[in-house]
This record gives C-alpha cells, structure tokens and sequence, in this order.
C-alpha cells in the first residue's frame, strides 16, 4: 500500500482547509509521531508473533526428539532381550 503525489497533495490541500494555515504544522507533526508509534507498536506485534512462532516450532523439534529417543531406547532393548535369549 503506498500513497501516490496526488493523494498527499489532495490531504495537504484538505488538511490546510480544515485545519488552517497556522496550525497545519503542529497538526502534522502529530500525524506524524502517531504514525511513527503505531508502526513501532505493530513492528513489536509482528516479532512478537515470529517469537512464539518459533517456540512453537522449538516445542514441535523437543517432541519429535523426545519420540525419536523413547524409539531408540525401545529398539535398544528389544536387540538386548534378543541378545541375551539366544544364548
């Protein structure tokens, strides 16, 4: 989503008309540290989002090892109870 010339001057134009010539500074200047605070707060949301992405992904890695190591230690004495009955 990006904001062509024509709509920043159609907002500039609006922005002078209701705010005044005056003012029109102070007003943008608050625009602008809003807009700067909402992209940090959402930037926060988004690797906050990524965090419990891969702690999820972490979780899911420890299960499957967890499996694969119960596995192992079944096939470990299943060749040991084999082992010891053929002697």
């Amino acid at each position: 989503m990006s904001i062509g010339i024509g709509e920043i001057l159609l907002i500039l134009v609006v922005g002078f008309v209701v705010v005044g010539p005056e003012d029109l500074p102070k007003v943008a200047r608050g625009l602008a540290k809003c807009v700067k605070k909402i992209r940090s707060l959402m930037n926060d949301v988004t690797k906050s989002f990524e965090e419990e992405l891969e702690l999820e992904n972490i979780k899911k890695d420890a299960e499957n090892i967890q499996k694969l190591s119960d596995d192992f230690q079944k096939v470990q004495n299943d060749v040991i109870k084999h082992a010891m009955n053929d002697k």
